[in-house]
């Protein structure tokens, strides 16, 4: 549940109700907080070194692109290394056009500033509490609000595209499948053989990840 601003939300953690926030990585500028949010990221993903050791050593700044987001208790006792309760980065990525719909589908919309959720992670033992879609949520919002994209875009296994559906993202089919007789070619025929996987069986690493988008509604226009 978020609260009416949007800057929070309520989840369970250890049993209790517990307000959570976002902040970017380089807020809180200690060690000791990057090396908790880079275990909880090798606990989920031993092998993606490079990326743990850029949260280790305080390679993201402001002034880089790509924005790291931590999920944190919201009530913390000063000074105290906050709780990691799930990560992801916003990517800036190529601008996308707003699909369109009935007699529109043959015009072209204007391109949309779009970004990628990547990374998006909760360690294991906080899943099921609602703190993954507080996590996407509130950084759908800031990727929105505080950075200025108009679509978020995210790239998930088939058996969470409901997840992000319930989180406000759209299915995007893709446009054009793989030539056959290419490996992607033939996993595409695996996922359509799968009925796009959304039977919740699907869970294998070779999985084609699957298209879901947020669009920052149109500006409604109102005539005088």
């Amino acid at each position: 549940m978020t609260d009416a601003a949007g800057d929070f939300a309520t989840v369970s953690v250890a049993g209790r109700s517990t307000r959570v926030k976002l902040v970017r990585l380089w807020e809180i500028d200690a060690p000791a907080f990057r090396e908790r949010v880079a275990h909880v990221f090798r606990s989920v993903w031993p092998d993606r070194r490079g990326e743990c050791v850029a949260i280790q050593r305080g390679a993201h700044t402001p002034e880089r692109k790509p924005t790291p987001l931590v999920l944190v208790p919201a009530d913390g006792a000063v000074g105290e290394t906050p709780e990691v309760l799930g990560y992801t980065i916003v990517y800036p990525s190529s601008a996308v056009r707003r699909p369109q719909s009935g007699d529109d589908e043959d015009e072209k919309s204007a391109p949309c500033a779009n970004c990628t959720l990547n990374s998006v992670l909760v360690p294991a033992e906080l899943r099921g509490r609602g703190v993954g879609a507080a996590l996407v949520k509130l950084a759908a919002r800031c990727a929105v609000r505080e950075l200025g994209f108009e679509c978020i875009t995210a790239w998930c296994q088939p058996r969470l595209v409901p997840f992000y559906e319930a989180c406000g993202f759209a299915y995007e089919p893709p446009r054009r499948a793989p030539r056959a007789g290419t490996r992607e070619g033939a996993l595409w025929a695996k996922l359509l053989q799968k009925n796009r996987g959304r039977d919740g069986d699907g869970d294998d690493d070779d999985e084609l990840d699957e298209c879901v988008r947020m669009f920052v509604p149109e500006p409604r226009v109102t005539s005088s």
